[in-house]
Formats: structure tokens, sequence, C-alpha cells
């Protein structure tokens, strides 16, 4: 073996490689489009009704009106919640599917998150 040859470049990657892997959400927090319901069962409004009930959205605290907005994130209209599920919906599939979100209230059961991932692969974007 000689110095510099592919096995340095491997071994100088490494660490590169496994801090990008650590950035991602373990594999039962990420969006994907397994076990999903078929388009015609597709609704958001499912999806808004669960960010707006008292016990498993965002009604149950403070944290994503106009006012807060933590995260950069604000779900207190329907047109919010449509526009930021839309364009953040790997980040925020993964903060529910981890149980951490809501702070306050129940967690989405996988029904809940089913839903979601219906409504992303079937609804809303291809997968």
């Amino acid at each position: 073996m000689r110095p510099g040859g592919w096995e340095s470049l491997c071994w100088w990657a490494l660490p590169g490689v496994v801090l990008a892997f650590a950035c991602f959400p373990p594999e039962s927090e990420r969006l994907t489009c397994d076990d999903v319901d078929g388009p015609s069962d597709v609704d958001f409004r499912a999806i808004q009704a669960l960010v707006r009930d008292e016990n498993k959205g965002c009604l149950g605290g403070p944290c994503h009106s106009a006012e807060t907005q933590r995260e950069g994130l604000r779900l207190d209209t329907p047109d919010l919640v449509y526009e930021e599920f839309s364009t953040r919906a790997d980040e925020i599939y993964a903060i529910l599917a981890s149980g951490k979100m809501p702070e306050e209230g129940t967690a989405w059961s996988d029904d809940d998150l089913k839903g979601l991932r219906s409504w992303y692969c079937n609804g809303a974007f291809p997968p």
C-alpha cells in the first residue's frame, strides 16, 4: 500500500460521512411514501384539524403563532398550515414522528402520521 492512496482518502472522508448521516433523523422519523392511503383518501382538512386540535395541535400552547413563531414556523391560520406543511414537510414530519411535538398535549398517532404521509405522497407532491 502506498501512502496517499484511496485507503488514506477513505480514512479522511469517514468522519465527514459519519457527520453527514448524523444530521438525518432516524428512519422511523423520515417522511417516506411507504404505507400510505390512496389518493382518493387524502384530504388536507384532516391535517389542518389535527394542527388545530387542542390536544394534538398548536392550540395546546402558544408556540407557533404570529407573536412567537418558534423555529420560524407559524401555524395559526389554515393557509399558513398549508404553506408550512407543503414547504417544510420533511422537517415537520420528523419532529411529529419523534413525539417531541406538540410539547404540550398528545403526540400524533401512527394513523395521524399516515394521514400526513398520504397527503404528501398522493395529494400534495409526487414522491
